[in-house]
């Protein structure tokens, strides 16, 4: 009975696993699209309790359910972007690789998926990623102003503020590249540490949950930026075509990741005080939240690779 039961164990949880992950997907797909990034955990917890076959066969399964529920297209992009995610996790979690190889790693992997995706369905619907960004932006400008105009603005209160909407939009559009490359990693991370989470909770031991207070950027990063902006002057030099957008997206991420490194400092002190979790929470989310700290955070964060200042070099 006891031998019956626990081969039926991964088909339940496969069952489990497709029911709560394409409920899910149809609410992100029809309420909040970005809150599909998690799609892909259940599936790794899935995969590396009972094997890589039950986590590719039930995100197939969950993937047709979607064409099915909303739309036949859907379920396709959906399976291109994530299953690769999916596999990659799986395989390196199950390895035992450490936090910082499998968020390389599977960076790169949601990286790759995103960008055939994106390109794919470009070529499937004849109108390119960036152009629907562009057209968006364009929709939203367009209800500001109108906006504008029914708050009773001046003339030049008019110009200035549409001016600088403009601006606004026209860096997001340059920005798309960075910006894809830090939702990779985000991708990434969060798949990571929630599923590995939900398999420690489920009793399975050899899993290490990543601590992002523990996040560190390798040691010959500044080496590397230097060498980067070296090579971006050139082609500036050179006069290569959009040298301009190449500078501005490389400032933008080398900034992202010197960032998340004086971010995880902030939180590694913060975990060491003795204040209320709560407390903490708040704290965290206004650094965050305070664009005119981000400059701060991110010399925190260069300085740490150069001073250690969380003493962890030795532990990794």
């Amino acid at each position: 009975m006891n031998q019956k039961n626990d081969n039926n164990k991964p088909f339940l949880e496969s069952i489990l696993a497709i029911g709560i992950s394409t409920i899910y997907m149809l609410i992100a797909i029809y309420f909040l699209p970005v809150l599909g990034i998690l799609f892909p955990a259940a599936f790794i917890v899935l995969g590396i309790r009972n094997g890589m076959k039950y986590n590719i066969t039930s995100m197939i399964i969950s993937t047709l359910l979607l064409g099915l529920f909303a739309d036949k297209t859907i379920g396709f992009f959906i399976l291109l972007a994530f299953a690769p995610i999916s596999i990659a996790l799986n395989y390196l979690i199950k390895k035992r690789k450490s936090s910082q190889e499998i968020m390389l790693y599977t960076t790169i992997v949601a990286l790759i998926s995103y960008i055939i995706t994106i390109t794919l369905l470009g070529k499937i619907t004849g109108i390119s990623f960036v152009n629907q960004i562009e057209e968006a932006f364009s929709q939203v400008l367009k209800s500001q102003i109108k906006l504008l105009k029914d708050m009773g603005l001046s003339s030049y209160e008019m110009y200035e503020t549409t001016d600088n909407l403009k601006n606004i939009y026209e860096y997001m559009i340059l920005i798309i590249p960075s910006t894809i490359i830090m939702f990779s990693m985000f991708t990434a991370f969060l798949n990571n540490i929630i599923s590995t989470s939900i398999l420690r909770k489920m009793g399975y031991g050899i899993v290490s949950v990543p601590r992002f207070s523990y996040f560190k950027l390798p040691d010959n990063i500044i080496l590397g930026t230097i060498v980067i902006y070296v090579g971006v002057f050139i082609l500036r030099a050179l006069k290569v075509t959009y040298h301009e957008t190449i500078l501005i997206n490389v400032t933008l991420l080398i900034s992202f990741f010197f960032f998340l490194e004086g971010l995880a400092v902030i939180i590694f002190y913060l975990n060491k005080s003795r204040l209320n979790k709560v407390i903490k929470g708040i704290l965290i989310i206004f650094i965050i939240a305070t664009v005119p700290l981000s400059a701060i955070i991110s010399i925190i964060g260069f300085l740490d690779i150069i001073f250690d200042f969380r003493r962890i070099r030795r532990r990794i």
